[in-house]
């Protein structure tokens, strides 16, 4: 299980808090494969991506425009294909295959890294210049 530490965070609260509730949703995912694709627990895993990325990614795409990051088209593209990768493993699930677990729990644990430690990394002294904490 993933634990909250100060490598995913980037000293603004608000988005602290989103990346908390991002490791409850790849502990969950950890928990659907231990329960072999347990049906509601993939559904719970969707579910929660979906509202992360609701929440979440507007709250940053908020910053962006306010602080004038100079590279947040690149970042809301890289949230749209988070948004994409969603809606596909939803409408697998749709069609009936809960054998993703392992699949959703391993693009989870990329995002965390890439995303998370790499590209939300970058707007940190941008957001704090515009006093966004």
């Amino acid at each position: 299980m993933f634990k909250q530490n100060d490598k995913y965070n980037v000293n603004i609260s608000i988005i602290d808090e989103g990346h908390s509730k991002f490791i409850d949703i790849v502990n969950k995912a950890i928990v659907a494969k231990q329960h072999n694709n347990n049906a509601e627990k993939v559904k719970d895993v969707l579910n929660e991506m979906t509202m992360y990325a609701l929440s979440h990614f507007s709250t940053e795409e908020a910053y962006m425009i306010e602080s004038d990051y100079p590279e947040s088209q690149h970042h809301k593209e890289e949230h749209h294909l988070f948004t994409i990768r969603t809606i596909a493993y939803l409408n697998r699930v749709i069609n009936g295959d809960y054998q993703i677990s392992g699949e959703i729990l391993e693009y989870l644990q990329q995002w965390l890294v890439h995303h998370i430690q790499g590209t939300d990394k970058e707007y940190i002294d941008c957001f704090c210049k515009n006093s966004l904490d």
